[in-house]
């Protein structure tokens, strides 16, 4: 049976495997943390489809509102009292 040398290229070819193959389960894990987090974010719109962004917006709007109108009526109540 004949022997076949080992080259430098050969050497090279099993480096690179043996750094991907150790290199494979922290970047399955990346990949899985991602998935997770993608997937947590479709699910916190909703059956709506309004983003948790978007509702926080609305709140943001509807506090401004309660405020301007309590103004309103602060303004009103002390004119009263003059």
């Amino acid at each position: 049976m004949a022997r076949r040398e080992v080259t430098d290229g050969d050497f090279l070819m099993n480096e690179w495997l043996s750094l991907l193959i150790s290199w494979l389960p922290f970047l399955l894990l990346i990949g899985v943390f991602f998935w997770f987090s993608r997937r947590a974010g479709m699910q916190a719109r909703g059956r709506s489809g309004v983003t948790m962004i978007e509702l926080y917006e609305q709140q943001v709007e509807e506090t401004r509102r309660m405020n301007a109108t309590l103004e309103r009526i602060a303004v009103a109540m002390e004119k009263r009292r003059s």
